[in-house]
């Protein structure tokens, strides 16, 4: 479980909206203390956060995200949902063009007639951040936790955030290998460690979406991610990125929260797409 505070940071998101999504009954969190009423959250409840957010961004009151979220929508409800939302901003011309741009991004990312649910894809400036890191080349993708392991084998333990990243500057392809550069948040700069780099990572432009569940069916999380980036006129500007979140100790930890991140760039010349 996550503290209020680490939720909050986490989500990109205030500790005083999380108290009003929680009052308003937009999101719960998963456990309160009943000694001291202190909140707690599960990382599977990010999904739920980015929903809200996608949607209180595009114009939805909170009694409209409340109805939204109530019950599952399939594609074709929500794409009805947003087009008729398309048309109340198109007569706002350019007082809402910006949210208007949003509206089709969030469109472009159903596909028409699938039954199936995809990951909601959104921009956001990543923040930079005190970082220690080890870069490796590995053969496949199960050593990526071995990485972490000698990582943090050589740093306080007490200096380090729960969370995890890694860059991938090159993924597997063939026979090749993967560069991959485990990534531990520290809670406040620290001197240098040998063998390990520490730095401040910069503020990044990032398309992202979260994966909840097994790393079998991740891939298809990134095929909608490198789908959506095309069709908004955007290119990759630097490597992909994976933030991980581990399930809470008494949840299948094959169940695990994985936030995905595209730093991008808008492609000159190149219109979005609208179909």
């Amino acid at each position: 479980m996550l503290l209020i505070s680490e939720f909050a940071r986490a989500g990109n998101v205030t500790i005083r909206a999380l108290r009003f999504y929680d009052e308003v009954g937009l999101l719960s969190p998963a456990h309160v203390v009943p000694e001291n009423g202190y909140r707690r959250y599960s990382p599977a409840q990010f999904a739920q956060l980015n929903q809200i957010q996608a949607f209180k961004d595009m114009g939805f009151s909170l009694r409209e995200i409340r109805e939204l979220l109530q019950r599952p929508l399939a594609p074709q409800e929500l794409r009805a949902v947003l087009e008729e939302r398309r048309e109340v901003l198109r007569k706002r011309a350019r007082a809402a063009a910006g949210r208007l741009e949003r509206i089709e991004s969030r469109l472009n990312s159903i596909p028409a007639g699938s039954p199936q649910t995809h990951p909601t894809v959104m921009l956001r400036t990543s923040p930079g951040q005190s970082v220690v890191s080890l870069r490796e080349k590995l053969q496949n993708y199960n050593q990526v936790d071995e990485l972490f392991t000698t990582l943090e084998r050589r740093v306080d333990p007490r200096v380090l955030h729960d969370q995890r990243g890694a860059i991938f500057h090159r993924c597997l392809e063939g026979d090749g290998e993967i560069d991959c550069e485990a990534v531990r948040f520290l809670k406040h700069p620290v001197a240098a460690i040998r063998g390990l780099k520490v730095y401040e990572s910069q503020r990044t432009r990032v398309a992202f979406t979260y994966h909840y569940g097994s790393e079998d069916s991740i891939y298809t999380t990134y095929q909608s991610m490198t789908g959506w980036i095309a069709a908004q006129g955007y290119q990759l500007s630097a490597a992909k990125r994976e933030i991980y979140w581990p399930a809470p100790e008494h949840e299948d930890q094959s169940n695990s929260l994985t936030e995905i991140q595209f730093p991008v760039i808008r492609l000159r010349g190149v219109a979005r797409s609208t179909q």
